[in-house]
């Protein structure tokens, strides 16, 4: 074939010429418009530049969602309900044309009642049941016939039960189960005509009548008749009125008896009692309910009747004092509220949420400048610090409102208000930020934001805005670097201490001299301590939700991944038991370096210990997997060698993904080796190059990066370089260990693998001693047992012969 053999020089034989990108046409016709080159236009790129309007516009209708959440009120205005008696006169203060919706559901209701039931009734019931008797008998029949029966009784029996062959065929004409009890007795009687000619004309007496399936269970008992719609094909559709005593229920057997006296004495008590219970059997009903014609009627006289629309004026006494409350005096009461409600709502919400705007664009400002973007707000964390922050404000909002209508209208004689108020979970918005987001800086800003927006709604409480905002600042204080669990329930303890004190001194300087202040301040400090410890307790429901959903890696979740259960580091211990061991050192460097240096220990040990978990996939290719005298390496190329190395960091990483190891450990899988180059391997290859191969850059054998951009990723950068070539020493001494520890880190520093972390000279002075006081620890030099205490097992058995 000549396929792609007319292309052009230095056109791929792939690209495909013919195709045209229409996203490609539009971003040209934009560009030929030169909107950004027009006076708006610049003004929009300007905007865009200095205050970031995208992100303002996004900012802005999230404050919108918040503050009408905030306003919006669940309470009723009024204390009383329908049947109380009204204590005083009630007015409208405002004039307004509402539906009443009581009168009118009443009207509805009865129109939809008044429907009567619609049944289908079929007129061929009794034919179908009829000819099924006749065709089944005679089939019988001519089976019973075609017989010879034995005159021997046992021989006789047995012929009874083969009989039964026919059972189900007998059945299927018949349209009806029947027992093996009443099948013999219909043998013994040999289908008898008799006994099928009473049947029929019994059942052509019973289906003279309507017959239905429990029709006390459908029509009601105002109801005195039902519509009845013929479905037979020749009077489709034909309609007439029952009385309602006139419908038989199926279900009552006492409906249904034998009438044919004179034939009936031809039998037995027994068989006349078969026959009827046979009889009644065959019975179906050929009343049927129709379910759907009944709604369809019943909804349309509902919608039939037209609403009743009354007319309330300003000032018109709606209740007045010493009557009785009535379900419309409530409705009007309910409407007013609304009215009045939505009127204040839209201007209120709309100037708090532009306040809260200006201030989320203010503590943004404030990070970027006082910060020197050391601390960037990721946009997963502004989303999931959205809605938490609207979680919190919903929540409190439903909490005061339950409260408020099941306790305080009850007993708030015995708890005042102010415990309930102080016992909300708020600090749980902060303790959730906490966990979630390591800069100090964002959650305390986050923890006055959520303040304001809780002081606003409960009707600008400034109170509980302090001690919401101090309480919040020591949740988030109380769970960083939590070690377990139970760790956040202790940060709620000490939050639920900090908000009682602030409790008992705010509210002492602002209600101790007022009427009733004292047994306010009392009930509310254990109120702010029981809020503490609820809001612990809904941080632990919530953060393993927030962390799967969001793949958050917090110190909770490093924990669980410091389970060497773990299914990747069992499945490392035995495809890579060198590779194992190796990181479990790296490990325990790390965590104390971290320890002395203020890093996160945590998360560095665990980082350390799946750092290398892409070696599993060419175990043997890696020297702490390999068994002595044999090396892969010494049979590739050098550029096979280093590829197989550089591999091991593409293979982690997505080890890691897949088994949801969180970004922080994704991001220290992937910078643990930096832009280092691969000396060993790159020498080998300059070693082995010929004077006509093209050179050789170092470039071509460095990992591709990037370099460690937090500590924690530095030092596992430093401790598995070091712990690789003390355990290459043949003989550990603690100067050279030393030595081993201080010129790699030197290396590292020196080739800037260092630069892009905040690393200082002083915190790489600590590492330094922690590293040596680690390998010192672990390589620390043993004396020889006694051959009497089971020493000299080094010595090998040549020489032991020898010297005995």
């Amino acid at each position: 074939m000549q396929r792609n053999k007319n292309f052009k020089k230095g056109e791929s034989p792939t690209t495909r010429v013919n195709y045209e990108d229409h996203s490609l046409k539009f971003l040209d016709w934009v560009d030929s418009i030169g909107l950004e080159k027009t006076f708006f236009g610049r003004v929009v790129q300007l905007m865009e530049e200095k205050f970031f309007i995208r992100r303002a516009a996004l900012i802005f209708l999230y404050c919108v969602l918040l503050s009408y959440t905030i306003f919006y009120q669940f309470d009723v205005p009024y204390n009383f309900a329908v049947g109380d008696v009204a204590k005083y006169d009630v007015a409208s203060p405002i004039g307004f044309e509402m539906t009443d919706e009581v009168t009118t559901e009443e009207k509805r209701f009865k129109a939809e009642y008044s429907v009567p039931v619609v049944y289908d009734f079929d007129t061929n019931v009794f034919e179908r049941v009829s000819q099924g008797l006749i065709h089944s008998f005679r089939t019988m029949r001519t089976y019973y016939r075609e017989t010879s029966w034995a005159k021997s009784s046992v021989a006789n029996r047995a012929q009874v039960k083969e009989f039964f062959q026919y059972k189900k065929e007998f059945e299927k004409e018949l349209g009806v189960q029947v027992s093996d009890f009443m099948y013999e007795w219909l043998i013994d009687n040999k289908f008898s005509p008799r006994i099928e000619a009473v049947l029929i004309r019994n059942l052509e007496n019973w289906y003279e009548r309507k017959i239905a399936e429990a029709p006390d269970r459908v029509v009601p008992a105002s109801q005195t008749s039902v519509v009845a719609r013929v479905v037979h094909k020749n009077n489709l559709g034909r309609e007439f009125s029952i009385n309602r005593n006139d419908v038989i229920d199926l279900q009552d057997p006492e409906n249904f008896n034998l009438d044919d006296k004179k034939d009936l004495d031809r039998f037995t008590e027994s068989d006349r009692a078969n026959i009827l219970y046979f009889g009644r059997s065959l019975l179906i009903p050929n009343l049927t309910l129709n379910k759907q014609e009944t709604a369809t009627r019943r909804q349309s006289a509902r919608d039939a009747v037209i609403p009743v629309t009354i007319t309330i004026k300003k000032n018109q006494t709606i209740i007045t004092q010493g009557s009785v409350i009535q379900p419309f005096q409530m409705a009007v009461i309910k409407q007013i509220e609304n009215i009045r409600a939505d009127k204040r709502k839209d201007i209120t919400s709309l100037s708090m949420a532009l306040m809260l705007s200006v201030a989320i664009m203010v503590f943004f400002s404030y990070l970027k400048r006082f910060t020197l973007n050391r601390v960037r707000v990721a946009f997963k964390d502004l989303v999931v610090m959205m809605l938490i922050a609207f979680g919190v404000i919903l929540f409190t909002k439903i909490y005061l409102f339950i409260v408020d209508a099941a306790f305080v209208s009850k007993l708030g004689h015995l708890l005042p208000a102010s415990f309930w108020l102080y016992a909300a979970p708020v600090a749980a918005g902060p303790m959730l930020v906490g966990l979630l987001v390591t800069s100090g800086e964002v959650v305390w800003l986050f923890t006055a934001f959520i303040s304001v927006c809780l002081g606003v709604m409960v009707d600008y409480n400034y109170s509980f805005m302090i001690v919401s905002l101090v309480g919040g600042i020591a949740a988030a204080r109380g769970v960083f670097n939590c070690k377990t669990r139970n760790d956040i329930y202790f940060a709620g303890v000490r939050t639920g201490a900090v908000n009682a004190l602030m409790i008992a001194f705010i509210l002492t300087m602002t209600k101790f001299d007022q009427e009733g202040g004292a047994k306010d301040i009392l009930f509310a400090i254990p109120g702010g301590f029981v809020g503490g410890i609820f809001s612990a307790l809904f941080a632990m429901m919530f953060i393993p939700l927030l962390e799967s959903i969001f793949n958050y890696t917090t110190d909770v979740k490093l924990l669980e991944l410091s389970n060497l259960n773990h299914p990747l580091l069992k499945e490392m211990i035995v495809k890579a038991p060198g590779t194992y061991h190796h990181s479990m050192m790296v490990g325990s460097m790390v965590e104390a370096a971290a320890e002395e240096i203020g890093a996160n220990p945590l998360l560095g040990k665990v980082m350390c210990y799946y750092h290398d978990i892409g070696k599993m996939e060419h175990a043997n290719y890696f020297i702490e997997n390999q068994k002595p005298g044999h090396n892969p390496h010494d049979h590739i190329s050098p550029f096979m060698s280093k590829t197989l190395l550089i591999a091991h960091v593409k293979d982690g990483v997505e080890m890691g993904i897949s088994y949801k190891l969180g970004t922080p450990i994704i991001d220290g899988i992937i910078q643990h080796h930096g832009t280092t180059l691969i000396s060993y391997f790159f020498n080998k290859a300059l070693d082995l190059k010929k004077p006509e191969d093209p050179e050789i850059s170092d470039q071509d054998f460095r990992y591709p990066g990037p370099k460690p951009q937090f500590r924690e990723a530095a030092l596992c950068m430093l401790a598995d370089s070091i712990e690789a070539a003390a355990r290459s020493l043949d003989e550990p001494t603690p100067a050279r260990l030393q030595n081993i520890v201080r010129n790699i880190i030197q290396r590292k520093f020196s080739d800037g693998q260092l630069d892009e972390c905040n690393l200082t000279l002083k915190d790489i002075s600590k590492v330094e001693a922690a590293f040596i006081r680690i390998l010192l620890g672990i390589y620390h030099q043993r004396i020889d047992y006694p051959r009497s205490a089971g020493g000299g097992l080094g010595e090998v058995a040549g020489s032991s012969s020898t010297q005995g």
